[in-house]
């Protein structure tokens, strides 16, 4: 299935959940495919018909996207990992989905 959304919500890559009822997306700088002026995010996505409602996460203006961030979702589904560099050097982070997100 396709789903629409903002350029702004456009990922480099997508990851879906292990219940397969959501996505996450890890963003791209404004020099990437999508030209975002604004799409350095880590994005939580609810398919809602044929477009996704994005959440943001995690703001990713201080990473660089030579490194990608290759989001995953945790087994039991309640966390989005991701690996940045905005701390410096490469982490790998992992963010809570909110439980009125589930």
């Amino acid at each position: 299935k396709r789903y629409q959304h903002q350029r702004n919500e456009w990922s480099i890559h997508y990851n879906i959940s292990p219940d397969q009822t959501l996505f996450a997306g890890d963003g791209g700088d404004p020099g990437q495919v999508a030209k975002a002026t604004d799409g350095e995010w880590i994005n939580l996505f609810r398919p809602d018909g044929d477009h996704f409602n994005a959440e943001h996460l995690v703001k990713m203006n201080h990473h660089t996207y030579k490194l990608e961030p290759n989001v995953h979702f945790s087994p039991d589904g309640k966390w989005v990992i991701f690996r940045a560099n905005f701390e410096g050097k490469e982490q790998v982070y992992a963010v809570e989905i909110a439980k009125s997100a589930s």
